[in-house]
């Protein structure tokens, strides 16, 4: 009985010490730079690698910066009102205007152009779509851009 005892208190504290990471972080000296710190919070997730010991587990980028044109180009136009009606204004940016290279109206289930438009030969940052004449549903504006990428807006037609 007293081995049961003794066997049953080694696993419990085992396994009881064992459920809660700790987190580690190795100071290094100064003047060697090939050190690097590792530092995990409570999950085991890396919440740090680098050589100098600050460590802050909440700190993010207030503000992340777009990594390619396309998001450069959806987080600057502006396309209204949705759903439309008769007519379909699309205004940009002037900080973008050369990214885009062209706008194109599209059916969702077609591959048929409707309007294409080039963005260079206008002499405004604003466009207007016609779209009184076409059938209800969703149409696509697709942007195409200056690095060979493009971009794509859903509109629904009523």
């Amino acid at each position: 009985m007293r081995r049961a005892i003794q066997f049953f208190a080694i696993v419990s504290s085992t396994l009881f010490f064992s459920q809660r990471p700790q987190i580690a972080i190795a100071q290094p000296p100064a003047a060697d730079p090939s050190v690097v710190i590792f530092a995990y919070d409570d999950s085991g997730n890396q919440i740090f690698r680098g050589p100098d010991g600050i460590v802050c587990v909440s700190c993010r980028p207030s503000e992340q910066t777009p990594s390619s044109v396309s998001e450069i180009v959806a987080n600057n136009i502006k396309a209204g009102p949705v759903p439309v009606k008769d007519n379909l204004t699309v205004i940009w940016d002037l900080s973008i205007q050369d990214y885009i290279v062209s706008i194109e109206l599209l059916p969702y289930n077609a591959f048929t152009i409707y309007e294409a438009v080039n963005i260079r030969s206008l002499p405004s940052n604003s466009y207007v779509f016609k779209m009184g004449h076409l059938p209800y549903g969703v149409y696509y504006l697709r942007f195409n851009l200056s690095d060979g990428g493009v971009y794509n807006r859903t509109v629904t037609k009523n």
